[in-house]
This record gives C-alpha cells, sequence and structure tokens, in this order.
C-alpha cells in the first residue's frame, strides 16, 4: 500500500526568504541579458562652498568620472564674490553637467521666514544678472525638511499648512523674477501626508514643483522598506501628474541606523543596489534617475 506523506509546513519567513533571492537572482539575470543603461539623471549635493573653492578641479573630475550630470550646489548668501560659481557653473557646463543653485533651511517651511526665501532667490537673481550666458544656473533647488523642527511635533497640520504656502510662494517668486526650474529634496513618507483639499503633500509638491528628489535613504532596493517599496508611491505620483522623480540615496554617517546609509560599504553596494532599482524603475515615466548624497562622503567611499 502506498502511503502518501503530507508535505512538511514551511515557514512563512522561509518563504518570503525564498521569494527576495528568487526576485534578486531574477534582477541580476536581467542586467546581465540587457546590460546597464544610465538613468536619465545622476546627481549630487556638493554642500561645502569652502571646498568649491580650492577643490573645483576635483570636483568636477569625480563627477565626470561617476556619470554625474546634476549638481546641486549650495551657495553662500553672505558672499556678493560671483568668481568661485561663475568659474565652476562654466567648466560644468563645458562637461555636459548642470547646476542647480542649492539652499534651504527647516525654517523655510514656516511663514515667519519667508524673507529667508526671498533673499535667496534675489542672490540667484543678481548673480545670473551679472555672469548671464554659458555661467547661468540651471535651475534652483531646496532642502527644507520643516519636519526636523520642534513645531512639527507641536502642530503637524499648521506646519504643512505655512510649507506649501512657502512652496508656493518660492516657485512664483522663482517664475517671475528669474524664470528657472525649481527642485526639492522631500522625505519619501511625504505620500502620507494628507493634503488640506484632497490627495496627499507628496501629489501637491509634485504638482507644484518642476521636479523633486525623494530622500530614500535605504541601503537594501529589493524588501519591505526598501528603496523600491518606499520610492514606488512618489514614483507613481510623479509618471500621473507627468513630473521627474528623482531617488535619493545616502552615503554619510548617519544616527537614524546603519540601514539607512552606504557608509562604510564602499560603492560597490551601492551601484549594485542602483542598479537593481533601475531595473524596476525603468518601466515608469515619472522615474528619472539617482542622486547621492553627498559629494564629500561619496568621495570618500570610493575611495576606501
Amino acid at each position: 500500500m502506498l502511503v502518501l506523506k503530507s508535505p512538511r509546513k514551511v515557514p512563512f519567513l522561509k518563504i518570503i526568504m525564498i521569494a527576495l533571492l528568487s526576485c534578486m537572482v531574477i534582477a541580476t539575470v536581467l542586467m546581465l541579458k540587457w546590460g546597464y543603461e544610465d538613468p536619465a539623471v545622476k546627481a549630487t549635493w556638493v554642500w561645502d562652498t569652502k571646498t568649491l573653492m580650492k577643490d573645483k578641479s576635483k570636483i568636477l573630475a569625480f563627477a565626470e568620472e561617476q556619470g554625474v550630470n546634476v549638481i546641486f550646489l549650495h551657495i553662500d548668501r553672505k558672499s556678493k564674490d560671483f568668481e568661485p560659481y561663475r568659474a565652476f557653473v562654466e567648466e560644468a557646463h563645458g562637461l555636459g553637467i548642470e547646476v542647480e543653485a542649492l539652499g534651504g533651511d527647516p525654517t523655510w517651511g514656516l511663514t515667519g521666514y519667508r524673507e529667508e526665501i526671498a533673499s535667496f532667490i534675489e542672490w540667484i537673481e543678481d548673480y545670473q544678472s551679472a555672469v548671464g550666458g554659458r555661467a547661468a544656473f540651471d535651475g534652483i533647488h531646496v532642502d527644507i525638511e520643516p519636519y526636523l523642527l520642534k513645531e512639527w511635533e507641536q502642530d503637524q497640520d499648521d506646519v504643512v499648512r505655512q510649507w506649501t504656502g512657502n512652496v508656493e510662494y518660492l516657485v512664483k517668486k522663482v517664475k517671475r523674477d528669474v524664470s528657472l526650474r525649481v527642485s526639492a529634496d522631500l522625505p519619501f513618507w511625504i505620500h502620507k501626508i494628507p493634503a488640506r483639499q484632497s490627495g496627499s503633500v507628496g501629489a501637491w509638491m509634485i504638482e507644484q514643483l518642476d521636479r523633486v528628489v525623494i530622500m530614500d535613504y535605504r541601503n537594501f532596493a529589493i524588501g519591505k522598506n526598501g528603496i523600491i517599496d518606499n520610492a514606488l508611491p512618489m514614483i507613481r505620483e510623479g509618471t500621473k501628474a507627468g513630473k521627474p522623480v528623482i531617488i535619493g540615496l545616502e552615503t554619510a554617517p548617519t544616527n537614524e541606523g546603519e540601514h539607512t546609509t552606504f557608509f562604510g560599504q564602499g560603492t560597490s553596494s551601492l551601484h549594485r543596489q542602483m542598479r537593481l532599482t533601475h531595473i524596476f524603475m525603468r518601466w515608469y515615466s515619472g522615474y528619472q534617475g539617482f542622486s547621492i548624497h553627498d559629494y564629500k562622503s561619496w568621495k570618500e567611499a570610493s575611495e576606501s
């Protein structure tokens, strides 16, 4: 008599692990079969203006080596010496690299600090008028992050109201005074915040801005709470709105957990996870590429 044994129960966690491994194997096979095409945008942030003045050639050489085609360049509004910026932007343009003027602070999310936004735009207006042509900035990029303020904990709805009001003011003033592209850094979870009328604050930001960078600070592409999982809601919003969304990744040290940064892993893991992410995201028209935070940490990682 033939006795059939009942199948062993496979633990649920093991099934998940097998599924994830299968996805990684499939993605790797696809990369080998199709090759790897560069995303439309590979960007980075340059925060240290002093470094700009003494290491311009090193910054641009690294950018060219890594295939960077957009740099978010922080400006010092206290300085009226435009020459370091002019020389940097002009040389970057000669290499086919766009440069956006970078500024921002968590307080820029509050109505009481709107004059700071105006001052930032006025500096850029003065710069554009002074240098013109080949040395002009290609856009304006802001990093505001008001959720880092104590006011966010006290009354999130009110801070969201002020933040969205300031973004609306920023975009209108830029378009009127300097007529440049406006982009911004946003947390990947911003789609979870409801907007005043309908939809989410994430969708509203995408509608207002020319493009956004979502700070999707994770060091693994596949799986729950990974790069792909966290990026998809805003990528879908960008696709629906016809607006580009860039995925931001971290290479600097952080106290928010090892899973949030590629710090200490060199750049091989960074490149591998970017490729895996790209394989999945390339089908969405709203996906435009990656931005690596930031130049200094990325360069240090590449040398380790």
